[in-house]
């Protein structure tokens, strides 16, 4: 785009999934805050929006939902009509499904702004007009911001925000003995991209001989209700250990990780909650790259083991930027050792300063 137009209004669509949609909130504060004139707008997915709607029910960023697992295609017709008169100078499509290019078709836009040959797919490229050169970190949250960059918006930089509110992290807090806590979020939205309830069990024990209260999280599918309560149950720690699988929102949640002192996770929502609040936070990877879908700010705690396998599978072949995994039990080659390795790194290079952060917080509040 012509570097000295600068949009006034822009809508940013990214509908799913959930950690895609916190990388998405980083780039739109990123720009609110280095251009707060620029008004912008969000098209996501309802299950999504509570996440970026505060306490005091203010959005965060003006939203317009879309349920396509209750409407189905009647979501963009109603979608249609709430937009109805309404247009903006920019749309940064930053999601790559024919879904979100046929939403994409409602919005009306001086430009429309989607990714190039490297990282389009599902005939994005036909939906709009101009497609973001690839950056070469490749990171999803880099390719965000290359949108934002080549709007126009040089100056962004990830910047996250939720507006937190001390009765949220308090009612958080008082669900704990101590302020040294050891988050588990043991499930992606994939099965295949979880590690071993072993592994977990085992993690928690070790945090347990640390000083630590350990909590679970997790949605209410009956899988990972399942995986949570059987860690639990091999814990048999009541005091120590806390299950909040299926018993929080995702405000909750975000408090729970925001009062946290290190997190463990595979690719999921709550890693990429952690990495947003600045929260410690090991990444176990196979599946996908950590390189792509890691925690930014803390990629030194990351645990993969996917370039290994990929390899294997590839053989001389290079590893494409979205390469998968075949093989649907490579989490299991993350061993309880390498993870806990990565948890005295933490605690040496990213704990200790965290924890006593948490406790000036609380003499603060007092």
């Amino acid at each position: 785009m012509d570097s000295s137009y600068l949009p006034k209004s822009v809508c940013v669509l990214r509908l799913s999934a959930l950690g895609d949609c916190i990388n998405a909130f980083g780039m739109i504060l990123g720009i609110k805050k280095a251009y707060p004139k620029t008004k912008i707008s969000w098209i996501i997915d309802e299950r999504f929006a509570p996440l970026f709607i505060d306490h005091d029910r203010e959005e965060l960023v003006p939203l317009y939902t879309v349920n396509f697992k209750k409407d189905g295609f009647k979501a963009i017709k109603r979608l249609k009509r709430e937009l109805d008169g309404k247009s903006f100078d920019c749309l940064l499509d930053i999601q790559t499904s024919i879904k979100a290019s046929l939403t994409s078709l409602v919005v009306n836009a001086n430009v429309k702004m989607g990714y190039d040959k490297k990282r389009a797919r599902e005939g994005q490229s036909f939906f709009v007009d101009v497609k973001v050169p690839s950056p070469s970190d490749p990171h999803v949250l880099a390719g965000f911001m290359a949108f934002a960059h080549e709007a126009g918006f040089v100056k962004a930089k990830p910047y996250w925000d939720f507006n937190l509110q001390d009765t949220e992290l308090e009612a958080a807090i008082s669900c704990f003995e101590s302020n040294k806590i050891f988050l588990i979020s043991p499930c992606a939205s994939k099965p295949q991209k979880n590690w071993t309830i072993e592994g977990y069990i085992g993690m928690a024990r070790y945090a347990l001989e640390h000083g630590f209260s350990v909590g679970l999280v997790g949605s209410n599918s009956p899988k990972e209700l399942k995986i949570c309560n059987a860690i639990e149950t091999a814990l048999a720690n009541p005091n120590k250990v806390i299950n909040f699988c299926g018993k929080t929102t995702l405000r909750q949640l975000l408090s729970l990780v925001a009062i946290s002192s290190l997190v463990l996770a595979p690719d999921s929502g709550t890693l990429h909650l952690a990495n947003a609040l600045n929260v410690p936070v090991i990444g176990l990877y196979a599946i996908h790259s950590e390189k792509r879908v890691g925690p930014t700010r803390f990629m030194d705690l990351c645990v993969s083991v996917h370039d290994t396998i990929a390899k294997e599978e590839l053989g001389d072949k290079k590893i494409p930027w979205r390469y998968r995994v075949r093989n649907e039990h490579a989490m299991e080659r993350i061993t309880l050792e390498m993870v806990k390795k990565a948890f005295d790194t933490a605690l040496n290079n990213h704990v200790v300063k965290r924890t006593l952060e948490l406790a000036k917080g609380l003499e603060n509040d007092l």
